[in-house]
């Protein structure tokens, strides 16, 4: 059988998680608020809130963002499926934007193309360590209103114009995950 994904974990690694297991914080608590710290300070963005998942932080990033029902976002096709479902889990339709060939990266050209008075939302996806043109999204979302949640999960360390990815500096809000087929696992 093929593994669905490969870690690196060391015998630091499974000491450090023995010491959660056995403290009195297996969920919250003070390792999560440290990990919550260190990724922000890491990103250079002003907070960092630690989910169980890449999809219930990108619906409750959607949510907060008052994406719902008859609303359209506007993402790349290039994604993991929870990009897409979470909006779709609040009632708004997905609406791509072709790719850049040489990126993989939503082709910003065409985004103004896609846009509707039913727009709400803009999730450009940095895909395979490339960061999106993210002060053309933002310039394009302050025009038209709109917001940007960047997916990041596939770029954690990446810079933009000297920004981290997930620095949130032309967006709204960002989105890591640390499933074990990302760059980065956290179990």
């Amino acid at each position: 059988m093929i593994p669905y994904g490969r870690q690196y974990i060391d015998e630091e690694d499974i000491k450090a998680l023995l010491e959660v297991l056995k403290s009195d914080f297996i969920t919250q608590g003070p390792r999560i608020q440290e990990f919550e710290r260190v990724l922000a300070d890491y990103c250079g963005a002003k907070y960092a809130v630690a989910f169980n998942s890449g999809t219930s932080a990108l619906y409750c990033a959607y949510k907060s963002l008052g994406l719902g029902e008859k609303d359209q976002f506007i993402t790349s096709p290039i994604t993991f499926t929870a990009t897409v479902s979470a909006g779709v889990m609040l009632g708004a339709e997905p609406v791509f934007c072709d790719i850049e060939p040489d990126t993989g990266n939503m082709d910003i050209n065409l985004l103004q193309s896609l846009i509707t008075d039913r727009t709400k939302l803009i999730v450009p996806v940095h895909y395979a360590g490339h960061p999106v043109d993210m002060e053309k999204v933002w310039e394009v979302a302050q025009k038209y209103g709109l917001y940007v949640v960047e997916d990041a999960c596939h770029a954690p360390g990446s810079k933009y114009k000297g920004y981290k990815t997930g620095s949130c500096r032309f967006s709204h809000a960002a989105i890591f995950s640390f499933h074990p087929v990302k760059h980065i696992t956290t179990g």
